[in-house]
């Protein structure tokens, strides 16, 4: 009896040390899943309390905290942990092998990651289409291991990223190799860039994010812009070539000025969800090019195939809406977002406006305007 009650102690104490670690793993796997959300309800709060609005990061301990998106960056290594789009978790890590990560620079809506010898860039944006471009200027491979609950699917050289709500695509014009393997996606690639975009978390989702993907892909991508609340700007560069400035902001009109050193047709993505450009029933917008109304199509696929300058849009509500350009060519242009009323005549074009020079923005630099004034307090707000 004796020896059967020691048995029992015995193994109830084993049981009991395990417990612990058994435990800390299962919190562990609990944590990980439930990281992003709780990141973004912290960061909320903590840009709420530092009066903190629209697009652009916070940052603490490593923490990056933007309005759309969350993640952490580990000091050591520069890999991208934690990755969430609104509270969900797609990324557990994005990781380069030997980057030999060199510093992490956060200015207003975009966080940029580089290493020693500025062979690989990595910049995350705070915008609505949450993206993610990876340079390499020498062979290199990208690893992004999927949270759990995310799917991955591929077709030619887009993978397509899905959880819930969030659909998602990655991009490489330049991959040598594109593999999914269990929860790694992995892309290989040989002096070139990968893009990561998602279906903007703000706007009806549609198809002409998968097509504009493939424009990404064929390099016929230039630039896409975001403006939202208190007028923050997010602008990303698709193509080095390519360089956009927010002019001005008002109540009717949005101008833009768009050069490239590639005379050849470019795509431009505009996502507006702000308070400044508004219109009201029986409005509508129209886009001019250098003074001279562009050519609206009825949907994107046209779009896609147009070979003079055009673009496709829609609105939502008073002050919402979503629209891709396509410049036919290039030397440096103004683009003109107007809110006029329905039924308004087509003006004649009396004059030019000739737009101020810009200084020339590297290959996947961010290019301020004045919009982002807002965007970038988070640089004087360091927690």
């Amino acid at each position: 009896m004796n020896k059967i009650l020691k048995l029992a102690a015995l193994v109830f104490a084993l049981i009991m040390l395990t417990l612990p670690v058994l435990g800390e793993m299962m919190g562990s796997n609990e944590m990980m899943r439930g990281k992003a959300k709780e990141m973004h309800e912290e960061g909320s709060q903590m840009r709420e309390n530092e009066g903190m609005r629209g697009m652009g990061f916070m940052h603490s301990q490593g923490n990056r905290f933007g309005n759309y998106v969350t993640f952490s960056i580990d000091n050591n290594t520069g890999d991208v942990m934690n990755y969430g789009i609104l509270g969900i978790t797609i990324f557990d890590s994005i990781k380069v092998p030997g980057l030999n990560f060199k510093e992490t620079t956060t200015r207003g809506a975009v966080t940029g990651i580089t290493n020693n010898d500025g062979s690989i860039v990595i910049q995350l944006h705070d915008n609505p289409a949450a993206v993610i471009n990876i340079m390499a200027k020498a062979k290199a491979s990208i690893i992004f291991d999927l949270a759990e609950g995310v799917n991955a699917t591929r077709e030619d050289n887009i993978v397509t990223i899905s959880s819930g709500n969030v659909t998602a695509y990655i991009a490489s014009g330049n991959a040598t190799s594109v593999n999914i393997d269990g929860g790694n996606v992995s892309i290989g690639i040989d002096k070139g860039f990968t893009i990561f975009r998602a279906s903007p978390v703000n706007m009806p989702m549609s198809e002409m994010h998968r097509g504009f993907m493939g424009e990404i892909n064929s390099n016929r991508a230039g630039a896409e812009i975001s403006v939202g609340d208190f007028d923050a700007s997010s602008i990303v560069n698709y193509s080095k070539d390519t360089n956009v400035m927010i002019k001005s902001m008002e109540k009717n009109r949005m101008r833009m000025v768009v050069n490239s050193s590639n005379h050849s047709g470019k795509f431009i993505m505009m996502n507006i969800d702000n308070s400044s450009l508004m219109w009201n029933e029986g409005q509508k917008l129209r886009l001019y090019l250098d003074n001279k109304p562009m050519r609206q199509v009825m949907d994107e696929q046209e779009l896609y195939n147009a070979t003079d300058s055009s673009f496709w849009l829609t609105m939502m509500g008073r002050n919402r809406m979503e629209a891709i350009m396509y410049v036919a060519n290039f030397s440096e242009r103004q683009v003109d977002i107007v809110v006029e009323d329905e039924g308004t005549p087509t003006p004649e074009v009396t004059g030019t406006t000739t737009a101020t020079a810009m200084p020339k923005t590297p290959g996947f630099e961010v290019a301020l305007g004045l919009t982002c004034i807002v965007a970038a307090y988070g640089l004087r707000r360091r927690i």
